[in-house]
């Protein structure tokens, strides 16, 4: 069910926790309303350590459910966001940590795959896996 997140989990010898899972939309709100779930569904001894958002801007708003509760990044709660939207992830404090998405590359992927497509050229592979460095900031 977890994909390529539980297989990297399984890889570093852990167990995902269904629990620590939360659902919520790709925005700030969204990420401020996940991070609440999280961070009031715990005591404080059980609280997660850090927080993995689906993008940067649901790490905007955890951000501000972190901080509503007193909590200071990284020092109680660590927060990684993914797809380096530069004028979130460089500009919040602390800094962001985030996944990069390679968008020229992607981008570049895309049209050759399409070129193909409309060549009636065949196409060999179901995806294409391209990096996506991690920018560390001072979140984590």
């Amino acid at each position: 069910m977890w994909g390529v997140h539980g297989e990297a989990l399984a890889d570093a010898g852990l167990e995902l926790d269904p629990e620590l899972v939360v659902a919520g939309y790709a925005t700030a709100d969204g990420g401020y309303d996940a991070a609440c779930q999280i961070l009031d569904r715990y005591p404080a001894k059980d609280r997660p350590t850090a927080l993995f958002c689906l993008n940067d801007r649901m790490a905007m708003g955890a951000y501000d459910a972190i901080k509503e509760r007193g909590l200071a990044i990284p020092g109680d709660i660590a927060v990684i966001g993914f797809d380096n939207q530069e004028p979130i992830a460089a500009y919040l404090r602390p800094k962001l940590t985030t996944v990069a998405l390679p968008f020229e590359k992607m981008g570049a992927l895309g049209v050759q795959t399409l070129a193909a497509l409309t060549a009636g050229q065949p196409i060999t592979a179901d995806q294409q896996l391209v990096d996506c460095p991690l920018l560390e900031r001072s979140s984590v």
